[in-house]
């Protein structure tokens, strides 16, 4: 068989075939979706109305609840004698406003011997008074008796009626305390008519044009309507009528007695599935005369190319000796002479190919890693800007590889820096693009999808091998890396801003201490612009008098006294308002302005213990100070404060110097013997935070501590944690026979406190008992009575 008669019949079959797949879809598909289209949107609309309906029913409810359940209306109803209409308990209470705002129609006040304490009734669409509702009250009063009737405080009435053939929604509520307690006084009706303007607004709405008419006393539902249920599990009925030109949705209302009593109602012409009838025809027919020109395109379009595939390898054949483009390759197909010539051809260009593959790769790649270069890399991210939707950035920048050249030497640098960029290589996906920028910085090109979690987990897996240890000649070495991440496109659609974005979010990771990973976001500028802003303006905190301490009192539980304070560090900054000390700390730590600020905490806090035992000389506190770890790790510092407290002339057995848990054991060579001479002055050494990380029992008992601050986070879960409450009862308990202060933090509520107070803990602070306040207010909390009331 020829090629040219395959390629005729190939492409009749499938043209037919689409054809005939496409009037199928067409014709017993769509329409029906069309039509079962219709007719879903005429059932949801009708659910929409009835839920419309309900709502006002619940809104009749809350409003008539909120005056029943009232003090000023339970004393009304409780006179002995019918208060004169202008009372001013109604004219404040029940003005036309109320019917307006409310879509009121009628208001009706009995006390418990049905006498009408008040009765009005409301046009609010035409802001005017009906005459006196009688015909209302006596339908109530004699035919529907049971929706006055409310023997205990529970009792709730609502429900529809008819009056003189007017629908009337209401609700009947007890008249009661404001407490919501008895004795029942009386009853509250509110109600509205079921009116033309009241069911265009349930239209508005529901967004459907409603009409209605009253339900015959004998009207049954039809076998194939359904039920929507309430929120309050009422049963409202609805069915749907279709014709060739409508479709049309009913929904059945019942009174309060369950009887029917109006039925609403809507249609709608079937316009979209005439119009896709319509539209069906047309495309078949449109598609069939598509379908056979396409025919007729296809087989002339073969005809003319088919014979020149030798023309196409000579004109490829040029285009390679002008642009010296060796990978171009002329494309094979068939099994015929042509197929030959041209697989010779591209035999051929291989060979020139990999000569030229080497040259350009001396060009593209690091000579020391043979990563490719930062030009390769823009090279790459250019077509990869082209080619995908979605990508991900990540920078990789060695923390103090400096340090590792100055100490050890260039060729020690060099050697790390190959097996990290094997380790590097180990860590890459299929698509993934890896290179080196240039010193220690480092480039990854991830093409998987950008899915946050999948790059997060890269950049943890790359962060993790990096870290391990390596062997340079013998010497074990270490280092850690910073690495931030940017997206394609959200965060830039140039190479030059994706690789800007990435490297603004791993300096984020510099700043923030290194070691890390980051995504770059809008407010990482904003961050870093605040960061030196906060850095710089704290440099004059203290001599522009920003900063300040509050105290936050700490009471004996068995004594029931306060028996010292925490001095928490505030600032106050012209610009930025409060900034929380966990943002301020760790800047002043990370640029030794620590040093400082710490003892202007300890030299406030000495000058307010002076000022305090001058109103109270026997003013029995000790003040609680935070002492940082970069503090305590200053080899000066036990002078500095024993200077501090010398020239403030007070008594180091007045203070307690607190170190974080972290501090204490991590640190432990380093601090302990500063730990033992600030001890040895009279200070108080307690440890912050215990309970939150390592609690080692073995340093514990080495350290010269008095007392130990149980940590928040184990106070916060005693009331439904057991594992934490047998913590924190065995902490105690360690500490009682060590003969160690327990101090309780964050304590807030009065479960808490009688737990710890029947597990023996010594002292409590927490918002239970006070807040920080100034300093002015220490001297009365200490003469005030215990703050937890049983």
């Amino acid at each position: 068989m020829s090629l040219k008669l395959k390629i005729m019949i190939y492409v009749g079959l499938t043209t037919f075939c689409m054809l005939t797949l496409l009037y199928l879809i067409s014709e017993r598909a769509l329409l029906r979706n069309y039509e079962t289209m219709e007719l879903n949107n005429s059932r949801e609309g009708m659910k929409r109305v009835l839920l419309a309906y309900y709502d006002e029913y619940r809104n009749l409810g809350s409003i008539t609840i909120n005056y029943g359940g009232w003090d000023d209306t339970y004393h009304f109803v409780e006179r002995p004698k019918i208060p004169d209409p202008n009372d001013l308990y109604l004219t404040v209470n029940y003005p036309d406003s109320l019917f307006e705002s409310s879509r009121l129609n009628v208001t009706l006040l009995m006390n418990n011997q049905e006498e009408i304490y008040f009765g009005k009734a409301y046009d609010y669409v035409n802001n005017r008074l009906f005459p006196y509702p009688q015909a209302f009250i006596d339908a109530l009063v004699i035919d529907h008796p049971a929706l006055l009737n409310h023997q205990d405080e529970n009792s709730r009435n609502e429900g529809l009626i008819v009056v003189d053939n007017q629908p009337i929604m209401l609700a009947s509520y007890p008249i009661l305390t404001s407490d919501n307690k008895g004795p029942v006084h009386g009853t509250l009706v509110f109600a509205r008519y079921l009116d033309d303007n009241y069911i265009q607004y349930i239209s508005e709405k529901a967004d459907m044009k409603l009409s209605y008419e009253l339900a015959s006393p004998s009207f049954s539902l039809p076998s194939h309507s359904e039920t929507l249920i309430g929120t309050g599990k009422e049963a409202l009925p609805f069915w749907t009528v279709t014709d060739k030109t409508s479709i049309t949705s009913y929904a059945l209302l019942s009174d309060y007695e369950h009887k029917p009593a109006m039925i609403l109602k809507f249609s709608q012409s079937r316009e979209l599935f005439d119009q896709a009838q319509k539209n069906t025809w047309f495309y078949l027919i449109y598609f069939t005369l598509s379908g056979f020109s396409f025919f007729l395109l296809i087989i002339y379009v073969f005809r003319r190319t088919i014979f020149k595939r030798l023309k196409r390898a000579i004109v490829r054949m040029s285009e390679i000796e002008s642009t010296q483009g060796f990978s171009l390759r002329v494309q094979e197909s068939g099994k015929d002479e042509i197929t030959q010539l041209e697989k010779s051809f591209n035999r051929m260009m291989v060979s020139l190919e990999h000569a030229q593959s080497a040259i350009q790769y001396q060009a593209d790649h690091d000579v020391l890693t043979g990563l490719p270069n930062r030009k390769a890399f823009f090279k790459h991210l250019e077509k990869s800007i082209g080619y995908h939707s979605h990508f991900a950035i990540l920078f990789i920048d060695l923390d103090r590889f400096k340090r590792i050249n100055d100490t050890w030497g260039h060729e020690k640098g060099d050697l790390l820096l190959m097996q990290i960029a094997h380790r590097l290589k180990q860590c890459l996906k299929r698509g993934d693009f890896l290179c080196r920028l240039g010193g220690d910085e480092f480039c990854l090109l991830s093409e998987q999808p950008a899915i946050s979690v999948q790059v997060e987990q890269l950049a943890i897996k790359i962060k993790e091998t990096l870290g391990q240890p390596y062997e340079l000649d013998g010497q074990k070495v270490t280092i850690s890396v910073s690495i931030g991440i940017s997206l394609y496109p959200e965060h830039g659609t140039e190479p030059s801003q994706l690789l800007k974005s990435s490297d603004a979010a791993m300096l984020d990771v510099k700043e923030s201490g290194r070691n890390n990973i980051q995504w770059y976001s809008e407010s990482i500028e904003s961050l870093r612009s605040r960061r030196l802003l906060v850095e710089h303006s704290l440099q004059n905190a203290a001599g522009n008098g920003e900063l300040t301490l509050h105290y936050q009192p700490k009471w004996d539980v068995k004594r029931r006294c306060m028996v010292g304070v925490e001095a928490l560090l505030r600032w106050t900054h012209p610009k930025l308002g409060q900034v929380s000390p966990s943002e301020f700390i760790p800047i002043a730590e990370s640029t030794g302005l620590i040093r400082d600020i710490g003892e202007w905490v300890i030299r406030s806090a000495c000058q307010q213990v002076n000022a305090w035992h001058k109103q109270a000389a026997d003013l029995p506190m000790i003040v609680a100070v935070n002492i940082s770890g970069v503090q305590l790790m200053q080899p000066d510092f036990v002078e500095r404060v024993h200077r501090i407290f010398s020239e403030e002339k007070v008594d180091p057995r007045c203070f307690e110097l607190e170190i974080t848990e972290s501090t204490a054991i991590e640190k432990f060579e380093k601090v302990v013997d500063s730990l033992v001479k600030l001890r040895s002055m009279g200070f108080m050494i307690s440890v912050d935070d215990f309970g939150a990380g390592y609690s080692s029992m073995k340093y514990l008992s080495q350290l010269p501590i008095q007392c130990i601050k149980l940590d928040k986070t184990l106070i916060d879960q005693l009331e439904n944690n057991e594992r934490s409450q047998v913590v924190v009862s065995a902490l105690i308990e360690m500490a009682n026979r060590l003969q160690i202060i327990t101090v309780a933090e964050g304590v807030e509520t009065l479960e808490q406190f009688r737990y710890l107070r029947d597990n023996s803990c010594d002292q409590i602070q927490g918002y239970l008992l006070s807040k920080p306040v100034s300093a002015e207010r220490i001297p009365g909390l200490v003469k005030a009575e215990f703050p937890v009331k049983e």
